[in-house]
């Protein structure tokens, strides 16, 4: 080979160049970045373009299920939901609606769920009623947890006990449902009232006054029950059955005139 054609040769291989690893990365991260930032930027339009093309497809709302209701009208969860039927399926905020159902005085709890590719399936669990609370502006329905239910009529649910005294609603559930481990008895309640923030009086229909201790009220309220049950002593003429003692029962008849002080 001739002198000229290696220099020639030489040239040409000194002009074949390779970017190094670390350039390319710096490439590919700087086009990823512009990448995912127009698609940051852009992401409402492209998210709502994408949901309007799948509704074209079928999924769009039809059908609305809702169960568990009993007192909560139909309509009511209807106007909640504000839903449009042919409404894409998956624009739906369901975390929103389900908020918006929750806020309804008879909802304790609400799951929405999507069936696709057209159903909104809403459960809710409504609030317990357990009792009416005196309070100065008449009676209020309230629920286990001693809430008042908003919107409910307190008129249409004259069978249920009345409760009174200072953080009555707090602690009446537990105690009424003491009361009804006996149903002979509890069947004759017309009212409890909270003494003193620490034990409770049963008031019955026959306007008989019953005192539960402030300890173990079940297991007095249950001794009750059997000696009712041998003595018919709650249908007799009787103003007090005094329970507070463990290992008496106090009985007070119904005098015309009776002295009344504060009790505790």
């Amino acid at each position: 080979m001739r002198l000229d054609q290696k220099i020639e040769n030489k040239n040409v291989n000194a002009q074949i160049k390779f970017w190094p690893p670390k350039s390319l990365f710096n490439i590919f991260f700087i086009v990823l970045f512009l990448t995912l930032s127009i698609i940051i930027l852009n992401w409402p339009y492209i998210k709502t373009s994408v949901i309007y093309q799948i509704a074209e497809l079928g999924f769009k709302l039809q059908n609305v299920e809702i169960n568990g209701r009993n007192h909560t009208t139909h309509q009511e969860l209807i106007d909640a939901l504000k839903l449009k039927k042919n409404e894409p399926i998956l624009s739906i905020n369901l975390t929103e609606k389900r908020k918006k159902v929750e806020e309804l005085g008879w909802v304790e709890r609400a799951f929405l769920e999507r069936i696709l590719p057209d159903t909104l399936r809403l459960s809710i669990i409504e609030r317990k009623p357990v009792a009416l609370l005196q309070t100065q502006k008449g009676h209020q329905l309230i629920d286990q947890n001693g809430e008042t239910i908003a919107g409910a009529a307190p008129e249409t649910f004259g069978h249920l006990p009345v409760v009174s005294g200072e953080d009555a609603a707090i602690f009446a559930y537990h105690l009424i449902e003491t009361l009804k481990t006996e149903p002979e008895l509890y069947a004759e309640i017309w009212a409890i009232h909270y003494i003193s923030k620490r034990r409770w009086n049963v008031l019955m229909k026959n306007g008989v006054t019953i005192k539960l201790p402030e300890d173990q009220p079940g297991f007095a309220w249950s001794r009750l029950a059997r000696f009712d049950y041998k003595n018919q002593i709650i249908q007799r003429d009787l103003a007090v059955i005094d329970m507070r003692m463990q290992d008496q029962i106090l009985i007070e008849p119904n005098l015309p005139i009776r002295g009344k002080g504060q009790e505790t």
